[in-house]
């Protein structure tokens, strides 16, 4: 089983013409709304790791499970993450009777979209601006990172949590 999820995330000066460029490519977009973003642990075990466990909300869709891993070496973000969809409600429960606690969350407004074999998302976070990530395999990150113009010195390295909370994740 493949459970790793390879992405970039870029600084994204121009929402606008980044939407003009969705557009040119053909991308579809799939959904738009607030994410919301809850972070649990349990006796700082998981962050000793480098790892997250995500319940995260976004829109009327189900919630959605995440253990992700630590980043690997690659030449993009690589790292383990498994998913599962489920009940927030029954899933914070279980969370709790485990010992896991509630340790950071956060909310960004999220555009998503799907263009040739890779997922394609516009964020926004306030104090902290736009971004695009493209995930996909390495292939298709090159080639859209070329459509939206960007080069390796757009590459943002730091995952939402480092830049909001310090995390070395």
């Amino acid at each position: 089983m493949g459970f790793f999820e390879v992405e970039q995330k870029y600084r994204l000066k121009d929402p606008s013409a980044a939407r003009q460029v969705l557009k040119k490519i053909g991308a579809r977009k799939i959904a738009s709304g607030l994410e919301q973003n809850e972070f649990y642990d349990c006796c700082g075990v998981l962050c000793r790791k480098k790892t997250a466990l995500r319940l995260r909300k976004f829109g009327k869709g189900p919630a959605v499970l995440t253990l992700k891993g630590p980043k690997l070496k690659a030449h993009f973000t690589k790292r383990m993450e498994i998913e599962t969809p489920l009940d927030p409600a029954a899933a914070k429960a279980i969370l709790g009777i485990l010992g896991f606690r509630l340790w950071k969350r956060y909310a960004k407004h999220r555009e998503l979209y799907k263009a040739g074999g890779a997922l394609i998302t516009l964020d926004f976070l306030k104090k902290f601006g736009w971004f695009l990530e493209i995930e996909g395999n390495p292939s298709a990150i090159r080639k859209f990172e070329k459509k939206f113009g960007f080069g390796s010195a757009d590459r943002e390295k730091r995952s939402y949590l480092q830049m909001m909370f310090g995390w070395k994740f």
